[in-house]
């Protein structure tokens, strides 16, 4: 997938010559990042370029995610490995108690 896309590209000046360049590469599904500079170009909220180009019989690509269940066997403690590896997730919250956050001296 492409991921820097110009929406100053040819393809982009209209719905119709996106639908036609993808024809023309033969494909029948668009990215989100395709979806993106479709809107940046045209000013057109996504769902309703979306909606256009699945009459067209397009379809858009899904994304893939990595889907991760935490166990009985993970620390809930642990900010920095939590579902997704996503930094700050979880953690114990003893930081928000009231007159521990936030004093001076």
């Amino acid at each position: 997938m492409m991921t820097d896309l110009d929406p100053t590209a040819p393809e982009f000046e209209s719905i119709e010559s996106f639908v036609e360049f993808l024809c023309d590469d033969d494909r029948t599904v668009f990215t989100t990042g395709e979806l993106g500079a479709l809107n940046a170009r045209l000013h057109v909220a996504t769902r309703l370029l979306r909606r256009e180009l699945e009459d067209y019989g397009l379809t858009l690509k899904g994304q893939a995610h990595e889907v991760r269940t935490r166990t009985v066997n993970d620390n809930p403690h642990d900010r920095w490995s939590g579902p997704g590896s996503s930094p700050c997730h979880g953690g114990s919250g003893w930081e928000q108690i009231a007159g521990m956050a936030g004093q001076v001296g």
